[in-house]
């Protein structure tokens, strides 16, 4: 066995010690694995966060304009649903409206709906509907003053059954 000089201390113990007698520092082999251990540990944790920052540069976030107009969409898409369900429970067959187009505003206070449904006698015919504010009017002095003309965007509605 080899001897060797306490690094805190200099007192000489052997090599195989796991802790000096003196001072009580850990042995020189000990404290040379438990150096190599956490130099091993901090060069995994750098390699993650080297990682993880590589792959947040490679992301590629939207432009503040187009979240907006993604929100906007929605909840232009949510009031229109509303809308056509509350338009498809004023009708007297519910089943045969068929949605053709739908269109909103900006703010979506004004929705106008072009449809099918069969009537009564079981004819289909072609209707059109404008929600202002949340009141349904079905004339088309009302589609046209609310609808014809004005700066309007399409609007997607998915269709859920009644």
């Amino acid at each position: 066995m080899a001897i060797v000089k306490c690094k805190v201390c200099g007192e000489e113990i052997e090599e195989t010690i796991p802790k000096c007698p003196r001072c009580d520092s850990l042995g020189p082999k000990r404290g040379k694995k438990i150096r190599l251990i956490l130099l091993c540990v901090m060069v995994v944790i750098l390699a993650f966060l080297g990682l993880g920052f590589y792959l947040k540069m490679n992301e590629v976030e939207k432009p503040y304009e187009e979240v907006l107009k993604e929100k906007l969409d929605a909840k232009l898409s949510q009031r229109g649903l509303t809308a056509m369900l509350l338009l498809r429970s004023r009708l007297d067959n519910p089943d045969s409206m068929q949605l053709i187009s739908s269109i909103a505003n900006e703010d979506g206070s004004v929705l106008c709906f072009e449809f099918t449904e069969t009537d009564v006698s079981g004819k289909k015919k072609k209707s059109r509907a404008a929600f202002v504010d949340g009141e349904l009017n079905r004339t088309e002095a009302g589609w046209r003053l609310f609808c014809v003309g004005k700066s309007m965007r399409p609007i997607t509605v998915k269709k859920q059954p009644m």
